[in-house]
């Protein structure tokens, strides 16, 4: 199948993560791709190192004119790749080439893929580009396809949920990255690393995370050590150290800064925490950990419910049912694989 993959977002966020993992499987079954999105954005730069075709416009214009000349540019690059399928990643062109293809009946299927906690619009025209004008849905997790089910009027069989997966040629259980990472940072066998992969943001749950393993550490879990692999953005560095040493942690913590390969500290792991307070609608650092062979535990944020069972989550806040968790020294493993991604996102569009 050939597919063009409008990315139109600034940075490589989840949802520039689910479309990727999209293409990269669809290559390697045989299939063609293109991607559009933003000038010399890093979703354009991601996909020429893929080798597909690109093009590069502002997707994201509010100006009249702009949004003829970039549909022009995508029925282009459908013609030029004989593309079956258009996937739209992002809604802000979305609305024009749903009505395009509606008023010109174009012959490709045009795809909404929604992997965004913030929910759609349920307006009449939302309805009628969702519903009418759009070939099929997918969803990222099962709380957003019910929003389109109940909110948005969405015909159940018209709506999928399909909740992404990782590259196993790259995340995967690695005892000897295990051995050099956890000797690098001059761990024991005996000592029990527990880590959250995340820019440093309030989001994250950082704060609450600490504090949890402050109660943990305290209270007889004197073989922890943990891992914060992040960087700042709406926290700093000084921030969270003072987090950090607020909870009698300085000792036993590291701080990573960016990393050039993740799976590294993720196979150094015992255990994987996705502390989030909010967001989540795709969670791959919970997937990438699980593919690692590291047991996760999560909060209730976003799509980690439908993710983890009860047993492994805490709800938002309650450290101190993360610092029990924490103690349990439990997880829970699920294998996300792309290419299961891919075949069912395959199965689900083409109905």
């Amino acid at each position: 199948m050939n597919i063009v993959h409008l990315i139109n977002v600034r940075w490589f966020n989840a949802t520039a993560w689910y479309a990727f993992r999209l293409i990269e499987s669809g290559i390697l079954a045989g299939d063609k791709a293109a991607v559009a999105g933003l000038y010399d954005s890093p979703v354009i730069k991601k996909a020429k190192e893929l080798g597909v075709k690109t093009v590069e416009a502002p997707f994201t214009s509010n100006n009249f004119f702009e949004f003829f000349k970039n549909l022009k540019k995508i029925h282009k690059l459908i013609k030029d790749i004989d593309a079956d399928v258009l996937v739209c990643h992002r809604g802000e062109m979305f609305w024009i080439i749903a009505l395009d293809k509606f008023i010109f009946r174009r012959k490709y299927k045009l795809i909404r893929v929604r992997g965004d906690v913030r929910p759609p619009k349920t307006d009449i025209f939302s309805k009628f580009t969702h519903n009418i004008a759009c070939s099929h849905i997918i969803t990222s997790a099962e709380f957003i396809r019910k929003f389109f089910i109940e909110k948005v009027k969405t015909k159940a069989s018209h709506v999928d949920t399909i909740y992404g997966g990782v590259n196993r040629k790259v995340f995967y259980k690695d005892d000897e990255k295990r051995k050099n990472i956890r000797q690098y940072y001059n761990f024991k066998d005996d000592d029990y690393v527990v880590s959250v992969v995340g820019r440093f943001d309030p989001v994250k749950g950082h704060e609450i995370f600490l504090k949890a393993c402050g109660a943990a550490y305290k209270n007889g879990l004197k073989e922890l050590k943990i891992i914060l692999a992040g960087f700042p953005e709406n926290i700093s560095v000084q921030e969270i150290e003072q987090m950090i040493e607020d909870n009698g942690l300085k000792d036993i913590t590291i701080i990573t800064g960016k990393v050039d390969d993740i799976t590294g500290i993720m196979n150094a792991s015992d255990l994987g925490v996705i502390s989030s307070l909010g967001s989540e609608a795709v969670c791959r650092v919970a997937m990438e950990f699980m593919a690692c062979g590291v047991p996760v535990i999560s909060s209730n944020a976003g799509v980690l419910p439908e993710m983890l069972p009860s047993e492994f989550r805490y709800d938002l806040y309650d450290d101190e049912r993360l610092a029990f968790l924490i103690k349990e020294k439990k997880g829970f493993i699920k294998i996300y694989d792309q290419n299961d991604f891919y075949n069912k996102f395959i199965e689900k569009i083409s109905r």
